[in-house]
């Protein structure tokens, strides 16, 4: 029984019949509704059809092709983009440190030694003049004897009446990333010039480690420019939300669209490493921590977008 193509189908096959890359049996369909129809005919003239007599219907499957290699290649660097994202919150949350609230024997000052300028001990933490802000008083160093749960120190120094206070924390590893707990050996740190009075913890318990009581005791907060920074970032996510919404229909919105990515992709990061919390002992750490992951978040809130407009085309 002789079997006759509709018009749509034999339309569709015209690029492959202009090629010869149809099977005989459908090249004969073709040329005998080409017989009989003028419609498919003038299709078939009208084709863009190359010297060598060919119709390049291939350069569409080569876009098509193209375009699914570049799906897939920002669909792999947005997974890349996650995963780093996922190991740097591991590591600043493995590495980070909480206050060691003071126990007896956790520092104690052994003494004073008298050391040369260019004296550096390999084991020591030592604080020069010009970064304790402590007055030049000579080379003697006050020595400490730390724990060895102690795997940081911060110290603030501050002065009145002419007497010079120095009040040291140290940090330690925390619990839920210490286990096994490390065997660390007990470490020294010095301190020079020597202060008129040290102070361990920045919180109550505290101890006077060195010189004589003061009234009225001393508190060291933290650092709060953190949320300076999470209150600069929401009122720039704030305005270039509004202004992309606004001119969205703008030739150039997309210039908007990715200033919008920037600040949400700090505010992204403040939360993923710490959450609500706004206050750092350890600022320039945790700023720096921010921009990594902020800058990897950008690039994969950027990527992830790009992928959603490349899916949602064939639905338009």
């Amino acid at each position: 029984m002789n079997m006759k193509l509709p018009c749509a189908v034999v339309r569709d096959l015209l690029p492959l019949y202009a090629e010869k890359m149809t099977e005989p049996e459908t090249q004969s369909l073709i040329e005998e509704h080409l017989q009989d129809c003028q419609e498919c005919q003038k299709r078939y003239a009208e084709m863009d059809v190359h010297e060598s007599g060919t119709v390049d219907t291939a350069s569409g499957l080569r876009t098509l092709k193209r375009e699914i290699r570049r799906r897939r290649w920002w669909t792999a660097l947005a997974a890349g983009l996650i995963v780093f994202v996922c190991i740097v919150i591991y590591y600043y949350r493995a590495g980070s440190l909480k206050p060691i609230p003071w126990e007896e024997g956790l520092v104690e000052v052994t003494g004073i030694e008298t050391r040369d300028s260019d004296d550096v001990l390999t084991q020591d933490v030592r604080i020069s003049d010009a970064e304790s802000g402590l007055p030049e008083t000579g080379r003697e160093a006050l020595v400490l004897k730390m724990d060895g749960r102690i795997r940081g120190t911060q110290t603030e120094v501050m002065e009145e009446d002419g007497t010079v206070t120095a009040v040291i924390q140290g940090f330690g590893m925390q619990p839920s990333f210490s286990q096994p707990p490390l065997l660390l050996q007990e470490g020294s740190m010095t301190i020079c010039p020597v202060p008129d009075r040290l102070i361990y913890g920045f919180e109550q318990p505290q101890k006077l480690l060195w010189g004589e009581p003061m009234n009225g005791g001393v508190q060291v907060l933290a650092r709060l420019a953190l949320a300076y920074y999470v209150l600069i970032a929401g009122a720039a996510a704030l305005l270039s939300g509004l202004l992309w919404l606004i001119f969205r229909g703008w030739k150039r919105s997309w210039m908007l669209r990715q200033v919008f990515f920037a600040p949400i992709s700090y505010l992204l990061a403040h939360l993923l490493l710490m959450g609500l919390r706004t206050t750092s002992f350890f600022l320039v750490r945790d700023f720096c921590y921010f921009l990594v992951t902020a800058c990897a978040l950008y690039a994969m809130i950027s990527l992830l977008w790009q992928i959603w407009l490349q899916y949602r085309k064939p639905a338009s």
